[in-house]
């Protein structure tokens, strides 16, 4: 496999001179005279800067693994006796190996440290070891995970790094060691376009604040959006646009994730009472050939971003599947293709606008094949769920019935729960609220569906809304009016009973209990 240079940067620096930023940070810090100051990847000294605004003259020890870096940290605070600029690698220098065990741990810790830079083999094995049961591919996780190890017991450390390790499932370990052993004050999360200079199409960044003790049980964290870089020290912003979570409620939610939605801050912490979707139905992923732009046939013309790909013949499709034996071996005779549901955009109910070749031929391609996936296939053909992985402003989930489901699709199977209450629920802002909170990426893979928490009503409220779900799909197969009207009166049923469990229960202010099983 041949790597591009540019993926083995083991640098990866994104500096930032924002002065609005690096204030803020240091204004986090409470910094006092007597403050041990660590900067473990000081860069050209833009954070630094804003700490000798502030006229503290605590000691600083800043580290850097650039000789670039170096040589302008040395240029410019050369004559500052206040300043130790030493060339070395933070994740593995011996020096910082004896602070950790024997000291003197830093008071104050603050950085901008290095995202996604290059970890190579013979170096990981080390760090696998050093970091046992923490991803150790990620860079600024490592800067997290070795300045949590280095800071005194009542000190603090503020860090602005990507927002991933908030809720991605790689980060979990992460995420309970913070949790389990340290206080976090804050998460301020921004887009990263508002990082001059930077953009990351993959997260958002955010400044986080954490404290050098164990959380006494009552930790408040707050939680706030920023849209606007003058708004980080605006305290009308923070008044209002901030929330505030117990650190322990955190550890109630599925994965550690820490709900930046301020909707599934509420919608995601259940108290009392847990059901995940994996307690009610199977997720998994579908179907994918390998080569698209052979097997698959798109419907009409009317198919978006369809340009490459060929007409499916209308006499060639088996409308029945299941009628034909043991689908698993492919179809034979003339009709050969059958419906596969491939992307999302449609509630409820979506049309069939793409077809696969079903051949006993192509079977036999898919099942040998490489680059194809013939992964799950236990669940082609039955009567499902399908929800796109990627995506949207709203969720989007259809009826799975005598079709195929494409990779790019998590099928969802109920067993514990009926049908269409179960697609109904993920088609609501709940739901939505749930999953955005432990995921609030653009990937909705199946891992993160299996933990979104399900709030469920009483049974006669599952028997209303299934029924009256299995009515708006008949309306929507036969093309009747009344669809739109019928499906606000189902979601909103679902948000209502939400609330209403909500308003009526002895609740703590951040967390919502699910209070009725089937």
């Amino acid at each position: 496999m041949v790597i591009q240079e540019a993926h083995r940067d083991p640098y990866r620096a994104f500096f930032t001179a924002d002065e609005a930023l690096g204030d803020y940070m240091v204004s986090l810090l409470d910094l006092q005279e007597e403050d041990l100051l660590f900067e473990p990847a000081a860069g050209d000294g833009h954070l630094i800067d804003s700490v000798k605004k502030t006229g503290i003259t605590c000691p600083i020890t800043a580290y850097e693994l650039n000789p670039k870096q170096i040589s302008n940290l040395e240029g410019k605070f050369g004559a500052d006796d206040s300043v130790e600029v030493v060339e070395q690698d933070t994740i593995l220098c011996p020096d910082l190996d004896l602070r950790e065990t024997f000291g003197p741990r830093f008071t104050k810790i603050l950085a901008n440290p290095p995202y996604g830079g290059w970890q190579e083999f013979e170096r990981r094995a080390d760090l696998k070891k050093r970091f046992k049961g923490f991803y150790v591919r990620e860079t600024y996780s490592l800067f997290l995970l070795r300045c949590l190890r280095l800071l005194e017991v009542g000190g603090k450390l503020v860090f602005i790094i990507p927002n991933t390790f908030l809720y991605l499932n790689l980060h979990q370990p992460l995420r309970e060691y913070i949790l389990e052993e340290f206080s976090v004050e804050s998460i301020d999360v921004f887009n990263s376009s508002l990082f001059p200079g930077i953009s990351f199409g993959y997260a958002d960044l955010c400044i986080i604040t954490i404290r050098g003790e164990r959380s006494k049980g009552h930790n408040s964290v707050r939680i706030r959006t920023v849209e606007r870089l003058d708004q980080f020290e605006d305290p009308d912003h923070a008044r209002l646009n901030s929330k505030s979570i117990q650190q322990n409620d955190i550890k109630s939610i599925p994965g550690y994730a820490f709900p930046l939605s301020s909707a599934g801050a509420d919608y995601a912490i259940s108290s009392d009472h847990n059901i995940v979707m994996g307690d009610l139905a199977k997720c998994v992923t579908g179907f994918y050939s390998g080569r698209d732009k052979e097997f698959l046939r798109k419907a009409s013309p009317e198919v978006k971003r369809a340009k490459a790909y060929n007409f499916v013949d209308l006499e060639s499709v088996e409308s029945n599947p299941l009628s034909r034996g043991n689908l698993l071996n492919g179809l034979s005779g003339s009709k050969t293709f059958v419906p596969i549901l491939k992307g999302g955009g449609y509630k409820f109910l979506k049309p069939n606008l793409w077809y696969m070749d079903w051949s006993e031929k192509a079977v036999a391609h898919y099942k040998s094949d490489k680059k194809a996936r013939f992964q799950n296939p236990s669940y082609y053909f039955r009567e499902g769920i399908g929800f796109p992985m990627v995506t949207s402003s709203q969720p989007t989930a259809s009826i799975l019935k005598d079709a195929l489901f494409d990779q790019s699709i998590v099928g969802i199977f109920p067993s514990e729960i009926s049908l269409e209450f179960l697609l109904a629920y993920c088609n609501s802002a709940p739901f939505w609220a749930c999953l955005k909170a432990i995921n609030p990426s653009a990937n909705n893979s199946a891992k993160y569906i299996l933990r979104t928490p399900i709030i469920l009503p009483d049974k006669e409220t599952v028997s209303r809304i299934t029924d009256r779900t299995k009515e708006l799909l008949g309306i929507l197969q036969d093309g009747s009016t009344g669809a739109t009207l019928l499906e606000t009166e189902i979601l909103e049923s679902i948000t209502r009973y939400v609330k209403i469990d909500a308003s009526n229960k002895a609740l703590e202010p951040t967390a919502l209990r699910a209070v009725a099983q089937l």
